[in-house]
This record gives structure tokens, C-alpha cells and sequence, in this order.
């Protein structure tokens, strides 16, 4: 297997170990959302892998495809018939609700969030946006920002991020200015667009800039830098910075501020992060994400009948587990000639 060869493991390795029971995992693995399953997969068999390197005994992982099916329950119930003594998914948000509607009688690490409550048997992971929004405001009053003026464009994603910061710092008493339309002209692109902003910022004495529409970072950013005397900061979600990108053409994010996975802003802290990415050869950072999702999803799911107290430095993030909920603390970062730039330490355990 492709992913012993990347961990460096042996065949004889693999063999040599004594597989106690059945763990079953649940993602869509094929139709509109197999890249992102797939990515989810390799993470995960890639921490396990290197488990089974680490302590000579592990569970044997039984992957099942839920694409074909509208309402889980009848997986769930098949899997009531079988030796599994664990649950680590399923990943689309109504399948977890299904699922905490009828709940397996095995721990179960569902990889979505779809309520605060927490269901018999059931944890809830998820790796979304929102859960970026409060350590970006922690850095954001650390640099005594208080005024502050959203940039969107006109989309469906924009709209959910600007909707969600703007509940989180206007929770935590921020000033929030009317939030500025980006608008691109066949003609000149963001260019007027940008001109306009930045002479209207000068009246409002706007201090800081949150983009909301992260696709458009690396075009948003030159002209902000280029058309301001003195540049104001600019944050945005994660999104915006994609490792996979050259160095160079990640020169045009440089001043960026967003809070992402450690995976992503420190590779060096995991030695085979290199050899790991170069085996499923992510197109982009979302699905470098993912992987890391998937890998931090297999070393919780050894936790769950533990719990522990103490905080687990994870490749998403810091992680704690209470109550039903696994939370994540990414990792904040400024974009610094090219290159992402950790803004705090974390502490924790590295897994």
C-alpha cells in the first residue's frame, strides 16, 4: 500500500501486528464530494499507519461508501451486526444528524458539526471557517484593532463568512463599518474598485480590513499595498493562503493575516508532512486541509473513551475534548515575504 511505502513501513511490519477488532469509517467516496472524502482518507491512513509502526497493535479499518445513501440509518443498523467497536464518520452534515437521531451503540467520531448538544456515544469534529473567526479577533485586539470594514464580493461563500464575522466581532464589542462590494470591471479588474475603497477608508478612519471573499486575496492585496501610502492590516480566513501556490506568486499575499491548521503554517513540525504530501499530490491547500483533518481525526478517535483534559496539539489545530464536541484553535499567521509566519505558540501535545 502506497501509504506504508510513504511512512517508510514494511510489508513484514504490517503483517507481524495483531489487528484486535473492527473500526469502521464512513465517507462519500464517490459523486460530488469524493477529492474532499479522498483527501479525509489519506490523512487518516496515513496517522494510522504510522500507529501501527509506533505500537505494534491497532484496529483493522473497514472503509464504507456513503454516497448511495439518502438517509444513513441502514449502515448504521448493518453496522450493529458486524465487530465494530468504533464509528469515525460519517462526513456530510445529514448524515450526522441521522446519526444523532439514531445513535450506534459504539463511540463514534462524527466528522461534521450540525448541533451544539451532544448525542449518546457520539463526538462531533468538524473543520469549518467559523471556527476561525475567534482566534483572528484574539489577534486582531492583541494589535488594538477596533474599527474594522468587511470586503466581499457578491457570492454565496462570501456571504457566510461575512455574516459569521460579523456576528463574532460585534460580539466581542468591535466597531464595524458598512461592509464594502467588491467590483471587478473588464477594463481595469479591482482597480477602481480598490481606489474607491481606500478613499472612502480614509474618511471613516477604518483601521483594519477583513476579506471575506479569500479567493480573491491574491489580487485584493497588491493593489491595497500598492495605492495605500501606509498599508492597512488585512485579515482573512484561511482560504486565502494556499501553500501549493510558488513562492512567488505567494509574494502578492505578503501583510495577509489569517488563523489556519499548524499543518499548513509550521510542515516542520511533522517530519513526514513532506513525503506525505508529495504521495497524494494535493491540487491545492484545501485538500492539504483535509488530509490534516483526516489525520487528526484518527489519533482522536483513540481518545474518545478517554477524554482527556489536557489540550492536544493537533495538524488542524489545538484540540479539547468536553461534552460531546471535539474544539479546534488554529493556528494564527501573517503572510511574510512569500511564506506563513506563526503569530503565537501554541502548547500542547504533538500527535
Amino acid at each position: 500500500m502506497s501509504w506504508i511505502r510513504a511512512l517508510g513501513l514494511s510489508l513484514a511490519l504490517q503483517s507481524s501486528l495483531c489487528v484486535a477488532g473492527e473500526i469502521s469509517v464512513l465517507l462519500p467516496l464517490s459523486g460530488a464530494t469524493a477529492k474532499a472524502a479522498e483527501s479525509i482518507r489519506s490523512g487518516l491512513l496515513a496517522a494510522y499507519y504510522q500507529s501501527l509502526s509506533q505500537q505494534k497493535t491497532s484496529d483493522n479499518l473497514v472503509f464504507y461508501d456513503t454516497s448511495a445513501y439518502n438517509d444513513i440509518t441502514p449502515l448504521l443498523e448493518k453496522l450493529r451486526n458486524t465487530d465494530t467497536k468504533l464509528i469515525i464518520g460519517p462526513l456530510l452534515k445529514e448524515h450526522v444528524a441521522q446519526t444523532l437521531s439514531n445513535p450506534p451503540l459504539v463511540p463514534t467520531l462524527a466528522l461534521n458539526r450540525v448541533t451544539q448538544a451532544n448525542g449518546a456515544y457520539i463526538w462531533q469534529f468538524a473543520l469549518a471557517p467559523e471556527e476561525e473567526f475567534a482566534p483572528l479577533i484574539n489577534l486582531m485586539q492583541s494589535q488594538h484593532i477596533k474599527k474594522i470594514r468587511i470586503l466581499a464580493a457578491n457570492d454565496s461563500n462570501s456571504e457566510r463568512l461575512r455574516q459569521g464575522f460579523e456576528q463574532a466581532w460585534q460580539a466581542q464589542g468591535g466597531t464595524l463599518l458598512p461592509t464594502y462590494v467588491l467590483n471587478q470591471t473588464e477594463q481595469d479588474g479591482l482597480t477602481q474598485s480598490i481606489k474607491q475603497l481606500i478613499a472612502e477608508s480614509q474618511q471613516q478612519k477604518t483601521e483594519a480590513f477583513y476579506l471575506a471573499s479569500p479567493q480573491l486575496a491574491a489580487y485584493v492585496l497588491p493593489l491595497l499595498n500598492f495605492y495605500q501610502r501606509n498599508p492597512l492590516p488585512i485579515y482573512s480566513s484561511s482560504q486565502a493562503y494556499d501553500a501549493e501556490k510558488s513562492l512567488l506568486e505567494r509574494q502578492d499575499l505578503n501583510g495577509l493575516f489569517f488563523c489556519g491548521t499548524p499543518w499548513v503554517i509550521q510542515p516542520e513540525r511533522w517530519p513526514s508532512n513532506q513525503s506525505l504530501r508529495d504521495e497524494f499530490s494535493p491540487e491545492n491547500s484545501s485538500y492539504d486541509r483535509l488530509a490534516a483533518f483526516g489525520a487528526d481525526a484518527w489519533v482522536v478517535s483513540q481518545l474518545l473513551s478517554s477524554a482527556p483534559k489536557s489540550a492536544l496539539q493537533g495538524r488542524t489545530g489545538i484540540l479539547v475534548l468536553k461534552d460531546g464536541q471535539v474544539a479546534r484553535t488554529p493556528l494564527c499567521a501573517e503572510v511574510i515575504n512569500g511564506k506563513a509566519k506563526a503569530q503565537s505558540t501554541t502548547t500542547g501535545t504533538t500527535r
